[in-house]
């Protein structure tokens, strides 16, 4: 957690400096003005990494229409008896049956963001003429707070074995969108996953790439109380939760 009042940080911007002292480029300084084809964000020539940036910026489960899809699942359950009233004020003790089914809500969008990268990082390799280099989705969450993050990850991770076929591996991490991992202190989150393809060298370059993005940003945030790594990031997740930005005093 950093000791600076009302840090935030605009995370296209932030991660393009980044990137760029940490020796990659954008994919767009090699190109033309007006491209004819959807490029990814960076390339990274000595670790032969292409990645792509996405950031949950817009909470779209606060939207009117996912509340809808949301009362609608609710009244099902509550219609064939599976959930009582008193849930629709409280929701502890809810059915894991009913927690899967509300995850599922987010599906479809997420799989429109991977989409989307996938394709960006496939004609990028296509048009640099590296069809052999591994492809990254970074995720960043930025303001996204309605679903937790072990949920993002399972959703994500789920999507990924079965498609999108060019992302050989995804890191889920957090700016301006602290988590309570339960130790009752704001955390930044760095996780990373990876295709089986990828288990041997992607890992060390997504390794190197998180240590040196929290130098960066504790010297644009202030140092951290507290570093920490684990190489099974997933328990981390498991008691993780969004704190809302409201919430946080720095």
């Amino acid at each position: 957690m950093p000791h600076m009042e009302n840090a935030k940080l605009e995370t296209e911007q932030t991660f393009n400096r980044f990137v760029e002292k940490f020796g990659g480029s954008r994919v767009e300084s090699l190109l033309c003005k007006s491209p004819n084809f959807s490029n990814a964000d960076y390339i990274f020539e000595k670790s032969n990494v292409i990645a792509e940036l996405k950031t949950l910026e817009s909470d779209f489960g606060n939207s009117e229409k996912f509340r809808l899809k949301h009362v609608e699942l609710l009244m099902k359950y509550v219609t064939d008896k599976k959930i009582g009233v008193k849930h629709l004020f409280n929701n502890q003790d809810l059915p894991k049956e009913y927690i899967n089914d509300f995850v599922r809500l987010f599906r479809p969008p997420l799989s429109r963001i991977l989409k989307k990268a996938n394709q960006q990082i496939k004609e990028t390799k296509s048009h640099l003429g590296k069809p052999d280099s591994f492809g990254l989705l970074l995720l960043a969450n930025d303001g996204f707070s309605s679903l937790e993050p072990r949920f993002i990850i399972s959703i994500i991770s789920n999507l990924l074995l079965h498609s999108y076929s060019s992302i050989d591996g995804f890191v889920y991490f957090t700016l301006n969108q602290y988590s309570d991992t339960g130790d009752s202190s704001a955390n930044l989150l760095w996780i990373a996953l990876y295709s089986e393809k990828a288990q041997k060298k992607l890992p060390s370059f997504v390794n190197q790439l998180g240590k040196e993005w929290a130098d960066f940003l504790e010297q644009e945030l202030g140092e951290f109380d507290f570093r920490s790594s684990t190489d099974d990031g997933l328990d981390v997740l498991l008691n993780a939760k969004a704190i809302p930005s409201e919430l946080l005093k720095f």
